[in-house]
């Protein structure tokens, strides 16, 4: 139902933006891709876990009237924690040393409005936000405990921002929040980039989530600092 209600979003952003009446002939739809790497780091009190570690990923975007864009991005994630306390995980007294993966799909669309005495762009978008986390090489107490199954957690993340339009470079952010299957709360973006040659930037990010998950009272916290180079087409 929520990947329904993603897509039905889209659809009538590109209704309002013209895309289904009468979007101009002249515009000719612009796009990025970039690629980048990325340090992760997630802490829940509560639980005294603290795990952190690195990974990379891939974003798209694809401008297809001068208000309506679509894009995506995939990012996988590789933390790791030593002497975690083993009762976090249910597994009695002692210690817990072990990896997660943590892997991330986005995809949606919004609208995007220039104003007229700023140079300034404000958006809004809609997206389908889905992690899957596994646990793996785990091992209590030294003795090998071996890996968990995949744990999926998948929904929608609603998004308002800005970007400044400035000749030698942009500033970015946004504040939102997911609400998924088994967690849900607010997620901030932050970024900027500079030009590095003819239609390359490269970018510097930093996005933070506070979920709070279903039937639990402790918050999973991340902080997520993505580096790397956008391509601009």
């Amino acid at each position: 139902m929520k990947r329904v209600l993603v897509i039905g979003t889209a659809a009538g952003a590109l209704c309002v933006s013209g895309g289904c009446f009468a979007s101009p002939l002249w515009f000719q739809p612009q796009g990025n891709l970039a690629l980048y790497g990325s340090y992760m780091q997630q802490n829940d009190n509560q639980a005294g876990l603290n795990p952190d570690g690195g990974g990379g990923g891939v974003q798209a975007g694809l401008s297809l009237t001068p208000n309506f864009f679509i894009g995506g991005s995939y990012q996988y994630d590789y933390l790791s924690e030593s002497n975690a306390p083993a009762a976090s995980f249910g597994l009695g007294p002692g210690q817990i040393s072990y990896g997660e993966k943590i892997n991330q799909d986005r995809l949606g669309g919004g609208l995007v409005f220039r104003l007229p005495a700023a140079p300034i762009d404000v958006f809004g978008k809609v997206e389908y936000v889905h992690f899957d986390y596994q646990t793996v090489h785990a091992t209590v107490n030294g003795a090998p405990y071996g890996n968990s199954d995949r744990a999926n957690d998948d929904g929608v993340g609603f998004h308002a921002g800005l970007q400044t339009r400035t000749p030698g470079f942009s500033i970015y952010g946004s504040v939102g929040y997911l609400n998924l299957s088994n967690s849900e709360g607010p997620e901030i973006n932050v970024g900027f980039e500079v030009p590095m040659a003819p239609f390359t930037w490269g970018f510097v990010e930093y996005r933070y989530d506070n979920l709070h998950y279903s039937g639990y009272s402790d918050h999973n916290q991340t902080d997520d600092v993505r580096a790397g180079v956008r391509l601009s087409f």
